[in-house]
């Protein structure tokens, strides 16, 4: 019985207790919970970090520089160094002239376009100033004597064929059919447009027709 008296007496004074702080302690069960919530919301975001700051790294790591081909071309003549050059895909003659240690003091490059650009495989010839008093020019020729006067008639470029591509207006002027006139139309048609692909686009050039085209297109190249 007194047993029973205690546990009906701790029971009353814990309800007198709730009865008597009711809004303290629900004060104190709502600042609970609010603390409990804002942990869960700082680890989410914590959480959400960590996975963009790895999706930036694995950005990072994935972005490279883009490669350049390199093309080799074969540079001859009046250059310190005649050789074949390694160069970065787009360039142009003078970057050829450059790798090749500059020109010589006799280097003409009264014919040679440094500003073309040069493709896989191509052979670039600088020539060499020729004295006038030791030669004439006529009809696209130089006319030159040896020691013994004997007149020798020789292309006027050692390369052979004429590149169109590089060729200035003197160069071009010595296929047949091309005056000064188409000559500076080819020079502006590259200028404009770009190299020619093949030898057959100079046929896109104003004044060069098929007729035309069949008088030098053995003596042409790109």
């Amino acid at each position: 019985m007194k047993k029973l008296m205690e546990m009906l007496e701790e029971k009353f004074n814990i309800e007198a207790f709730y009865s008597d702080n009711r809004e303290l302690i629900i004060k104190v069960a709502a600042v609970a919970l609010a603390i409990v919530a804002a942990f869960f919301v700082f680890a989410a975001s914590d959480d959400d970090t960590g996975a963009v700051a790895g999706d930036d790294v694995e950005t990072e790591v994935s972005v490279t520089e883009p490669q350049t081909d390199a093309i080799y071309v074969d540079i001859g003549g009046e250059v310190k160094n005649p050789m074949l050059a390694e160069l970065p895909e787009g360039s142009r003659v003078d970057d050829a002239i450059k790798a090749a240690g500059g020109l010589t003091d006799k280097a003409d490059l009264t014919d040679i376009n440094r500003a073309a650009f040069v493709e896989d495989g191509e052979k670039i010839y600088i020539p060499a100033i020729i004295d006038e008093d030791d030669m004439t020019y006529a009809s696209g020729e130089y006319l030159t004597s040896d020691a013994s006067g004997k007149v020798d008639r020789s292309s006027s470029y050692s390369g052979g064929k004429v590149n169109i591509n590089t060729a200035g207006s003197d160069e071009l002027q010595t296929l047949t059919g091309i005056g000064p006139v188409t000559a500076q139309k080819i020079i502006d048609y590259r200028t404009e447009n770009g190299r020619f692909s093949s030898i057959e686009d100079i046929k896109n050039v104003s004044g060069i027709g098929d007729k035309t085209f069949e008088k030098f297109k053995d003596d042409i190249r790109v």
